[in-house]
């Protein structure tokens, strides 16, 4: 039995002295990344390509143009117009139309009342509208509506009756359509509206009123008349208010009227056709519509609508970035581009301005079935450096990939010595060769493994300085220094080599203490065996934690907006800003209400939830739902997954706490002041809030450390600079850092009920 333990003894005696060689030869080697082929890790860029449209059609029997269009990205470059069969349509001609609250009374003693009409081309009168009301209606006598002829020399109504019709009025004051038995053809020149009632007799006891606009007429040049034996008084700057049912019969020439397309609030004339009621407008142009409708109304100086089929041409262009991406290496530059484009019209086509130093050209297509070189079907103008893909080639739902060579750029490495020590500094300059574009420091190691010191520094001036602390890590050997510069157009790569030194310190050492190193190395690796995965997964919970602190706080730094909405009806029951924009709810609400006709990003679909993502403009908009609850949050960049997560969260606790008064919601949002409970549970968004500073004068009786006291410190000191009592979170930490540790400490902070919300 006790040779089995002596035995057992020994080999676990073995087996640490092993690993404690492993973990002593682990220590001296420092991992790096292995460098793949000599060539940059991939730089990623965006390039910008020009997409066309051309939409042709006819749409027929129109007042006004209405072109729509998929999305309201679209410039317009150039439109042409071809009009047919324009005519003027019948129309309710407003003559009159703002009373005063003045009118004439036609009784038995004053018989009729006359409006003079001033008609400007031929024209149809179908019926004529006036505005008044009847009283005592109790008349056996027949009042008619008529148009007379005008006397020239005495300006009163004439004889001639063009037309007339009984009287058609009631006690309610109101506009009464007076309609003609057949229409009345008059052409240019002045004629009279006529109410008449001479035939009413000393009995009739009816009174009829028409009103007039007698203190600031639209006519106020037009004579009207009343009727005692003969037309009398007759006077201007006194109108009977009357509109005109009419349809101007005149043959149409688009120059003689002065039709007009209003464009971008700028009008321009219909030129004429090859004969009457024909037209064209050919206009080239350049700007930008933000619109999925083109609206083109179509006037004329009569002031009339006209009626007309039109063939339309547009031609519309887009700028948009593609993703992409370089590969330099000092043999050959490696270029490539995945463009993304949504087909548009029946004639279609995308165009890239390539680089003049880009070669060997290649255009492939991914329809499912895997990359296809179609670079034989594509137009390439090497004179220009110009690639099209034409309409034939622009089919829908495929992916797309242009890859390209270009030759390594030249620059120089200034300032670097041959040989280095440990905690020296490696100081060099750079001169670029154009003074744009981005640098990439990568350090070589013995054994050829990689260390990015830096990438993407933004290249500011012709010369740029780089310095690096040499850690005492580095073992001795032969370094390299490679530079990557790259712009959107060429890219290029130096390298350097240099040695590190490391200085020899002579020691001598007896077996004893050689013996004792050994055993300490032995316990050593035993204990760090068995507490290597213990260790490493607080390490990666701690790293998760803070990753997750960090990102809750870029978030709600982030938050610009955020309103809680009825999913069925849309209607907005609790809105919070976070910025200082003023943003319209409802206009918000019901834009993401028809989001279905927008492109959307799915984040995640459960049962009953759903989040969904939504880029526009310079924003991120966000939108969770849960049953009849829609939570809509306006962010400046995309959220992380803890936001999300929190999000759903969020939807299922207004649901629980709300859901049955967003259903029977009667426009009182009181009812809702709760859920910003829910915002600062879920949420956090406490942290944007402002703070103001309590029990101050108990802080010596409260536990708080050195770095409790500093931030305590730091936002006494901002209240006293800006006179306030209260300050905000951001300004106790630096722009866009929310480092975990100053997060926590402020926390804390709230929690020991020091820091309130103001």
């Amino acid at each position: 039995m006790e040779k089995a333990i002596s035995k057992s003894k020994n080999v676990v005696v073995i087996i640490l002295v092993l690993l404690s060689f492993l973990f002593f030869l682990n220590n001296l080697i420092t991992f790096s990344n292995a460098q793949i082929n000599g060539e940059s890790p991939p730089i990623n860029l965006n390039f910008e390509m020009t997409e066309y449209a051309n939409i042709r059609d006819n749409i027929n029997n129109v007042s006004s143009i209405e072109i729509p269009l998929n999305s309201s990205k679209w410039d317009l470059t150039n439109i042409e117009l071809n009009f047919t069969n324009i005519e003027f349509k019948r129309e309710i001609r407003e003559i009159e139309s703002i009373g005063v609250g003045h009118s004439r009374e036609l009784d038995k003693w004053d018989k009729a009342y006359a409006i003079q009409i001033n008609i400007t081309e031929p024209t149809d009168v179908f019926g004529v509208q006036i505005y008044g009301y009847e009283s005592n209606p109790a008349t056996t006598t027949t009042i008619k509506v008529q148009i007379n002829g005008y006397d020239n020399p005495t300006n009163k109504p004439n004889e001639t009756v063009y037309g007339s019709v009984v009287l058609n009025m009631s006690s309610e004051t109101k506009w009464y359509s007076q309609s003609f038995p057949s229409s009345i053809h008059i052409t240019k020149g002045y004629y009279y509206l006529i109410v008449n009632g001479l035939e009413m007799g000393p009995s009739d006891g009816a009174k009829y009123y028409w009103e007039i606009n007698d203190i600031n007429p639209n006519n106020p040049n037009l004579f009207s008349w009343g009727y005692d034996i003969d037309w009398v008084n007759g006077i201007t700057g006194e109108t009977f208010l009357y509109k005109l049912d009419q349809k101007i019969t005149k043959e149409v020439f688009p120059e003689e009227i002065n039709m007009s397309a209003e464009i971008d609030k700028n009008y321009f004339p219909i030129i004429n056709g090859s004969s009457y009621g024909t037209g064209n407008l050919n206009l080239n142009m350049n700007f930008s519509l933000n619109t999925d409708v083109i609206s083109i109304p179509i006037t004329n100086n009569l002031m009339s609508d006209l009626g007309f089929n039109v063939k339309y041409s547009i031609n519309l262009r887009n700028t948009f970035l593609s993703e992409g991406s370089v590969i330099i290496s000092d043999s050959n530059n490696e270029w490539n581009i995945f463009p993304e484009f949504s087909r548009f019209s029946s004639n279609y086509t995308v165009k890239f301005e390539y680089p003049a130093s880009w070669q060997n050209l290649t255009i492939y297509r991914d329809t499912g079935t895997g990359w296809e070189n179609i670079t034989s079907d594509i137009i390439i103008d090497p004179l220009y450096h110009i690639i099209i893909l034409p309409n034939n080639i622009t089919i829908e739902e495929a992916d797309w990939k242009i890859t390209a060579n270009s030759p390594n750029i030249y620059f120089e490495i200034k300032g670097l010595f041959s040989e280095y020590k440990p905690e020296q500094d490696l100081q060099f300059s750079v001169e670029v060769p154009i003074i744009q574009g981005n640098l990439t420091f990568i350090l070589i190691k013995p054994g050829n493994f990689i260390e990015i010191i830096e990438l993407n520094r933004e290249v500011t001036s012709d010369e740029i300085l780089f310095s690096f602390i040499i850690p005492t890590s580095f073992r001795e050997g032969e370094y390299t220094i490679e530079i990557y510069w790259n712009d959107e157009t060429d890219a290029g790569v130096q390298s350097q080599e240099f040695q590190i030194i490391v200085p020899s310190v002579p020691f001598t050492m007896d077996p004893l203490t050689i013996f004792g190193i050994v055993l300490l190395a032995v316990g050593l690796s035993a204990f760090s065996i068995l507490s290597y995965r213990t260790i490493k997964k607080i390490r990666t919970r701690k790293i998760e934690d803070e990753q997750k602190i960090f990102s809750k706080c870029m978030d709600i730094m982030n938050l610009d907006y955020l309103i809680v909405t009825n999913k069925r009806s849309g209607l907005s029951v609790y809105e919070q800003k976070f910025t200082s924009k003023d943003l319209n709810g409802t206009l918000i609400s019901g834009f993401l209400q028809a989001l279905s006709s927008f492109g959307i990003e799915l984040m995640k679909v459960e049962n009953q939830s759903q989040t969904i993502k939504l880029e526009y403009k310079d924003s991120i908009v966000l939108m969770s739902e849960f049953v009849n609850v829609r939570l809509i949050l306006i962010m400046k960049e995309s959220p992380s997954k803890y936001l999300l997560y929190s999000l759903e969260d969020l939807a299922y606790d207004t649901y629980k706490n709300y859901g049955n008064m967003i259903d029977q919601f009667n426009g009182d949002i009181r009812q809702f002041k709760g859920i910003e409970d829910l915002l600062i549970k879920h949420l956090n968004v406490s942290i944007v809030y402002p703070l103001k500073l309590v029990n101050i004068d108990k802080l010596e009786k409260i536990r708080i450390n050195p770095a409790e006291k500093s931030v305590i410190n730091t936002a006494i000191s901002i209240m006293n600079k800006s006179s306030t009592e209260f300050f905000y979170i951001k300004d106790l930490i630096p722009e866009k850092t929310c480092s975990p540790k100053d997060i926590e400490l402020i926390l804390k902070l709230i929690e020991k009920n020091i820091f309130q919300v103001y």
